[in-house]
């Protein structure tokens, strides 16, 4: 059984427009490789600007991302909760989105790896993510996303075609999520000592293009080859350096949280 569906999404995060042109799969899709390792782990880092322990715990999770491969580990650092809260010249970096995957969270630093940790609420501590890092990377792949990025800067448009392709037979209630991370910002951050003024945050969450869900595309078994493909159209907010700017989509089941699969591309 082979489905294709196009899915067309609008949203407000900054200034979105959306476009309807049919797509030749032949040109968009490579070939999955079902002997190859492509199983791909979303770390989140629920961090703050005021989190003195932040910065240490950072370092730990990028040094296994290092370890594993950074084609095989994503993270995304997350400004949510009091300490991410912007108090004279901190940087404000927290997000609506952000502020609700934290839920009610009261304490930074603290991780999900591939929302594992998240979806009863508990969420990890630095020295708990090997562990499931380890299990994640083991685990079959399901899903396979390919994105098509195309950027102009002069009109500071980015347009996006996220491509779900399933590789393996699956029932979920599934969900794709779109998102904007802009990497090395230098600003204020509370650090042991004091505070250091140059500081540079890495992969930082900007938001979501489509909402703190994301966008449904099937509820019931999804077959081999099954294909889903969503198009995004969106104004690059004038403050963020397009050089530094990354776009993620990661698909999930919205039943349990968990992320099946994850994929980040520059858009420059």
């Amino acid at each position: 059984m082979r489905k294709l569906s196009f899915i067309l999404v609008t949203a407000a995060m900054m200034l979105f427009v959306s476009s309807c042109d049919k797509i030749d799969i032949n040109n968009t899709h490579k070939p999955f490789n079902p002997s190859g390792h492509g199983k791909t782990v979303l770390i989140k880092d629920f961090t703050g600007v005021r989190c003195v322990n932040c910065p240490a715990a950072a370092e730990t999770v990028h040094e296994l991302q290092h370890e594993l491969g950074e084609e095989n580990v994503f993270i995304m650092s997350v400004h949510a909760g009091y300490l991410a809260q912007p108090v004279g010249q901190f940087p404000d970096f927290t997000t609506p989105e952000g502020t609700a995957w934290y839920g009610s969270n009261s304490s930074n630093p603290l991780f999900s790896v591939d929302h594992v940790a998240l979806t009863d609420g508990n969420t990890l501590y630095v020295e708990q993510v090997d562990i499931p890092l380890a299990d994640a990377l083991a685990e079959e792949q399901s899903f396979e996303i390919l994105q098509g990025v195309d950027y102009d800067d002069e009109t500071r448009q980015l347009n996006v075609e996220v491509d779900v392709v399933a590789t393996a037979e699956v029932v979920g209630n599934f969900y794709v999520t779109a998102c904007l991370l802009e990497d090395s910002l230098v600003g204020r951050q509370v650090v042991p000592g004091g505070v250091d003024t140059a500081y540079v945050f890495r992969n930082v969450f900007r938001g979501t293009v489509n909402g703190v869900d994301g966008d449904t595309f099937f509820d019931g078994p999804v077959y081999v080859n099954d294909e889903y493909i969503y198009k995004y159209s969106i104004e690059l907010d004038p403050a963020y350096n397009a050089d530094q700017c990354y776009f993620m989509s990661y698909i999930y089941d919205k039943t349990d949280g968990k992320i099946l699969q994850t994929a980040l591309k520059k858009i420059k």
